[in-house]
């Protein structure tokens, strides 16, 4: 790779130029790739130059006229208001008056390049390029009103009055710092009249509310606010001379990307201060972070204003207990409940929430929560009540045993929580505790629960101990002996340490040990700064030096691996690379400055371009991107998988958490977990006391060769360490030291291992191809009877809550008779009694009408025209106004429970009713007669002819003889009784139905009714003639149609492979009888569930050895119906059987490039997941030259050298990982809250 790879391309570099003085001098276009006037650029350097002129022009008139100073602050600040008010006004209404339109200022990068034709110095589209149209017209007066106030300001802060203060009357140094001041002041006023120039320090990448603008401006009061400060205050003069030195370089800092926006300011400021100074931790959301700032704020202003020790001591104790547990989660729970109460959704509610219920103690907040934190709660008031009361008679014994005990503690919880992990000391050294083999599950059990039974001392010590010799301790020494109230140095220190003992336990114990040791060694005067600061701010300036100490390391650690693996690793080596080693070793002191100075600052280390030349990137909030987490991701395919891993994931981390293997996760660490082919990169977006806030984001699988590079290193890393045949001597070190990757712990998921077979040889055999024939209609006979089996039982289901019967009349129908209604509410009441099911007709829609029974002879027949006739199948009735269908079927005598929803109800039809119903309503006359429904549209009675059926259509819809009562409960439905094809076509196919199979199936069926057993009821059912004649003439016809017609006169052998991918797949070779078949939304996807049943058969019967044992194939077919999901990995409902979590899932796939057919199968099963921990600092400084690469150098480029394989700092890994639009995780997890309790 190296220098085969540019880090710019000359497109590129060719734009960075042109944005490159723009960025330096606030937006001012002095290259501009093509040919421009000069009226262009002369206007455009006026412009910037005015503010100098008017600021010069009055400081002249301070100094020299004796003008009141303050009257020189609003007048210029008057003039420069004015003067972006006349500019954007003057551009505005130019631009009105011309006829030509002006493209508005969207803000967009690609504007940047596009060549503009310029036709006089003042032209509409002169103006449009030099000062453009604000795109929110507020933002004029805005910008008018802050450029004013920063020109005052500005005035103040550079009048040689003010600098020859600063630097005793040094007249170099006063015209130095003058025109160098004004020349930043100017660099920070041409935004506001412009437009914001590209920023090289940008936050989000777009900006629809014109708020970078502001940036410059926002930067430039912070230094004119300490400088009225020092006007109060002249103790601080250092200060403001240092800021002023600092203030003339500020051009330079704006260029190289240093001084973050306003948002990324405040955001990062927040953070800190909630953190570093209230003992916090940083947070998932803005919102968060906005309402634990605001709560932290009113418990040290409560703490502050309290009378007594005593009382400040308990107040914050109890505060800083609720402070770190998990509010958000409950205040979340909260809302959800009054919005669900809202919308009368409770019920609903608690159904998606009880699967949480059943989890663990501490997934969500309940009863079980609230006790134990109110206990808690109170077992905390009273021990710090208890212990800030005796203080006074502590002794130093007491200090002692204490504060040496909280060290030996911390050294205890190191130890327990280091050896449930699998490397020791940094990584360097294998855990021999640690189980040898992760494939031996013997072993591997043994040693966990070795390990378990260790973690159990270590929550304890961690949750319970710990915290609580930390509250006493602090309890008894918190106060100074001689503290006059109220106090605000020990107000804060008391929030801040009793707050960060249940925040972050580990790193409170740490700065305990290490305060109580400075106590207890050194010597100080009791009227030095250290004493009279009290322990608790003691604590704060240790736990400050301590959190810049670590990330100071992780800085230095970051550097060297860069710098190092420029030239160690081949690929990476450029012919800059040695040069740049030894510029960096000659300068680095000043390089060493610059790591000092970003962790001061706790800003990323930038290195351009991954190279090592580093800068300091600007302070930003530890989760880094500014987007909501998990709002965007590029979603695919694949993204459900992940989707799935994210619940069991959570589990498997919070247990590993809670057991110490993962160290001590705070805000801003990340983890990789690598599992098969997939990785799911954890970061930890908050912390406290039982919880801990995760993002989850999802990689996509390995296809690009720097994908898998960076992947293969992954698994040889975890491969050394976990895996050794012989096991692992006492004295194993890690092969890959200096890696940014340091494995942790190995815990089982329950995820979907994904497994791909070539089916070459066995798809394309005639033998499987036969098999798959016969199998087929075995499979239809099986589907077709559970399905219909299935609907009887549902629809019994739903008839045990009866509603009363209705009777759908027109206007026209006759009334009637009282008596009439009389007699048959009088029978009506007793067949109701008697709910004889087996009666019950399944082959009818209830919205139609039965034929009269032959059985029973009507009293008065309401058929009307048809004054005789026989029960016989050969008759049929069809309505002429759906030409498109052959006939239209009279219902059998056997009723359908499901009546289909296309068939609407008839004029006078009775619905509601059982058989034995209808036939008394029949017998006394009681709604229309088929021949006199009246028409509605015309008021004339309806007629329907009545004709035989063609003789190309099957029909069985007639009415029908069982010989068995139960033969009812597995009747076709009406629509699957006329079937158009034609009888002499399939009769021949009737000798191959399965009759033994029929047989079979129908035993192993759930036909128990009443006294009979299941048996007997099957072996009714299956000596009826009637009824096997229907399955077998519809098995039949659908084997037909997808095996037969659309052959072209071939078999199924001949067909060959792409019929079977064709059916499975849903894609029925054409016949004439496919689009019956196709429209029948309730047949067609049973005949396709049918065939993927018949190849899984046939497939698990080849691979696995043939039979023709029933049983077997029964086990085989039960296994599908409960277990799998078949289908194609394309189709939708295979994501949602995913996300469902179905045992296990079948696709067939044909890979075109190759030629070939492939079986891929999805088994949900615990899947062993390795864990690693990530350099946090590698990660953010990776982050950090991605952002200013893309989004300032828009370099894309995919084979950029920013991008490619970097086997020891996963650079590919990381920039995927990033948020989009910088990364491409294909799922990202919105904030996961898991316990660690």
């Amino acid at each position: 790779m190296g220098d085969n790879v540019p880090l710019l391309n000359d497109y590129k570099r060719e734009f960075f130029w042109k944005r490159f003085p723009q960025t330096l001098l606030g937006g001012v276009k002095l290259r501009l790739g093509y040919d421009a006037p000069a009226y262009i650029y002369l206007n455009q350097m006026i412009l910037f130059v005015i503010p100098m002129v008017i600021g010069g022009m009055f400081s002249l008139v301070v100094e020299l006229a004796g003008i009141n100073i303050v009257i020189g602050y609003c007048v210029v600040g008057g003039c420069l208001g004015l003067y972006v008010l006349c500019a954007q006004g003057i551009s505005v209404l130019l631009q009105r008056r011309s006829p030509n339109t002006v493209r508005p200022n969207l803000g967009n990068i690609l504007a940047d390049e596009d060549e503009v034709d310029f036709e006089s110095c003042f032209g509409p589209e002169t103006l449009d390029f030099i000062l453009p149209v604000k795109k929110w017209k507020i933002n004029i007066l805005v910008h008018a009103v802050v450029s004013g106030v920063m020109g005052g300001l500005g005035f103040l802060y550079l009048v040689p009055g003010t600098l020859n203060a600063l630097y005793y009357n040094n007249v170099g140094v006063t015209v130095v710092m003058y025109i160098f001041g004004w020349f930043a002041l100017c660099v920070a006023q041409y935004p506001l009249t412009v437009t914001s120039p590209p920023e090289s320090s940008v936050f989000r990448a777009t900006d629809p509310y014109e708020t970078m603008p502001l940036m410059r401006p926002f930067h430039l009061c912070l230094f004119f606010a300490v400088d009225l400060v020092w006007r109060s205050y002249p103790e601080i003069l250092w200060v403001n001379q240092i800021l002023h030195i600092i203030f003339v370089f500020l051009p330079f800092l704006w260029l190289i990307g240093m001084l973050p926006s306003v948002d990324a300011l405040i955001l990062w400021l927040g953070e800190q201060i909630l953190s570093l100074v209230f003992g916090g931790s940083p947070v998932a959301t803005d919102l968060r972070l906005i309402l634990m700032l605001l709560a932290s704020g009113i418990t040290l202003v409560v703490a502050y204003f309290l009378p007594s020790e005593v009382g400040t001591v308990i107040f914050s104790a109890c505060a800083g207990y609720v402070l770190s547990l998990d509010l958000s989660s409950l205040f979340n729970q909260i809302l959800d409940w009054r919005r669900a109460r809202q919308h009368n959704r409770l019920q609903s509610l608690n159904s998606q929430l009880g699967a949480k219920t059943q989890r663990a103690f501490g997934w969500r907040w309940g009863w079980r929560e609230i006790l134990v934190h109110f206990v808690t709660l109170l077992l905390i008031g009273g021990l710090s009540f208890t212990c800030a009361y005796l203080r006074a008679s502590a002794s130093v014994t007491v200090f002692n045993i204490l504060g040496y005990g909280l060290v030996a503690l911390r050294c205890l919880l190191k130890i327990l929580g280091d050896v449930q992990s699998v490397c020791l000391f940094f990584g360097l050294w294998r855990n021999k505790l640690y189980p040898e083999s992760i494939q031996n599950t013997s072993t591997y059990s043994k040693r966990k629960t070795i390990l378990h039974r260790l973690s159990y001392a270590y929550r304890t010590l961690f949750h319970a101990v710990s915290p609580l010799l930390a509250l006493s301790y602090l309890a008894l020494f918190l106060a100074p002996v001689n503290i006059t109230l109220p106090s605000f140095l020990f107000a804060l220190g008391a929030v801040r340490s009793l707050r960060r003992i249940w925040q972050d336990t580990p790193g409170a114990l740490l700065e305990l040990s290490i305060v109580h040791i400075i106590n207890s060694v050194l010597t100080f005067d009791p009227s030095s700064w250290w004493v009279t600061a009290g322990l608790g701010m003691q604590l704060l300036l240790v736990g400050a030096v301590l959190t810049r100490l670590f990330e100071l390391l992780d800085k230095l650690y970051c550097f060297l691996v860069i710098l190092i693996t420029s030239y160690s690793l081949e690929k990476q080596r450029r012919s800059s690379s040695m040069p740049l080693i030894i510029v960096t070793v000659i300068l680095f002191p000043i390089v060493f400055v610059i790591i000092c100075l970003a962790t001061v600052l706790s800003a990323p280390l930038l290195p351009l371009f991954t190279l090592p030349v580093f800068l300091i990137g600007f302070p930003r909030p530890l989760r880094f991107w500014p987007g909501a987490v998990g709002a965007s991701a590029n979603i695919c395919s694949d993204s459900i998988y992940y989707k799935q891993l994210v619940p069991t994931l959570s589990t498997a981390l919070s247990r590993a958490i809670a057991n110490g293997s993962l160290g001590n996760p705070m805000p801003g660490c990340f983890y990789l977990v690598r599992f098969q082919d997939r990785m799911a990169w954890i970061q930890v977006l908050e912390a406290g006391f039982g919880f801990c806030t995760l993002s989850i984001k999802g990689m996509e699988l390995q296809e690009t060769s720097c994908h898998t590079v960076e992947a293969g290193r992954l698994d040889d890393i975890f491969e050394t360490i976990f895996e050794h045949s012989g096991g692992f001597p006492i004295c194993t070190f890690s092969r890959y030291p200096m890696n940014t990757l340091t494995p942790v712990d190995t815990v089982p998921v329950d995820t979907y291992s994904d497994a791909r077979n070539v089916l070459t040889g066995i798809i394309d055999s005639p033998e499987i191809l036969r098999s798959i024939d016969k199998s087929f209609v075995q499979t239809l006979v099986w589907v077709f009877l559970h399905h219909n089996g299935h609907k009887h039982h549902d629809s019994n289901n739903s008839a045990k809550s009866p509603t009363p019967p209705k009777i759908a009349t027109p206007r026209e129908t006759r009334l009637v008779n009282k008596n009439q209604v009389g007699d048959l509410a009088t029978k009506f009441e007793g067949t109701k009694a008697s709910d004889n099911w087996e009666n019950r007709d399944s082959g009818r829609p209830s919205s139609i009408q039965s034929r009269p029974r032959s059985q029973a002879k009507p009293l008065d027949s309401s058929w009307g025209s048809l004054k005789s006739w026989e029960d016989d199948d050969s008759l049929d009735f069809d309505l002429d106004e759906k030409p498109k269908k052959q006939g239209f079927s009279l219902p059998g005598r056997v009723r359908d429970t499901h009546r289909p929803k296309e068939s609407p109800a008839l004029p006078g039809a009775l619905e509601g009713f059982t058989d034995d119903e209808e036939e008394i309503l029949k017998e006394l006359n009681f709604g229309l007669s088929l021949a006199e429904a009246v028409n509605t549209k015309t008021g004339d009675p309806q007629t329907f002819p009545m004709h035989s059926m063609p003789s190309k259509s099957l029909n069985l819809a007639g009415s029908v003889q069982f010989s068995s009562l139960h033969s009812s409960r597995l009747s076709l439905p009406l629509k699957w009784r006329h079937l158009p094809v034609d009888l002499s076509r399939i009769a021949s196919l009737f000798s191959r139905f399965p009759k033994d199979w029929y047989c079979h199936v129908l035993r192993h069926m759930d036909l128990s009714q009443g006294t009979k057993s299941s048996e007997e009821v099957a072996d009714e059912i299956a000596a009826d003639d009637a009824l096997t004649a229907m399955y077998t003439h519809l098995t039949m016809a659908c084997y037909a149609v997808v095996n037969v017609f659309g052959l072209s006169g071939q078999d199924v052998v001949s067909a060959g492979a792409s019929h079977v991918y064709k059916v499975y797949s849903g894609d029925v070779p054409w016949s004439t009888n496919l689009d019956w078949l196709k429209e029948d939304e309730e047949l067609f996807p049973l005949v396709i569930k049918a065939y993927r049943f018949a190849f899984k058969l046939a497939y698990d019967q080849a691979v696995l050895g043939g039979t023709e044992d029933l049983e077997e194939i029964t086990e085989y077919l039960q296994q599908y119906e409960t277990g799998y999901y078949f289908g194609s990995d394309r189709e939708p409902e295979w994501a949602e059987s995913v996300e469902k979590g179905v045992p296990q899932l079948f696709s067939l796939v044909h890979d075109a490039s190759e030629g070939v057919y492939k079986g891929r199968v999805l088994t949900r099963q615990p899947v062993m997941a390795h864990i690693g921990r990530l350099n946090a600092e590698v990660v953010r400084s990776l982050w950090a030259s991605l952002n200013l690469e893309l989004l300032y150098f828009t370099n894309d480029d995919e084979e950029r050298y920013s991008i490619q394989a970097h086997p020891t700092v996963l650079r590919n890994l990381t920039i995927q990982a990033a948020d989009p639009p910088l990364g491409y995780p294909i799922y990202a997890s919105t904030p996961v809250t898991v316990p660690t309790l």
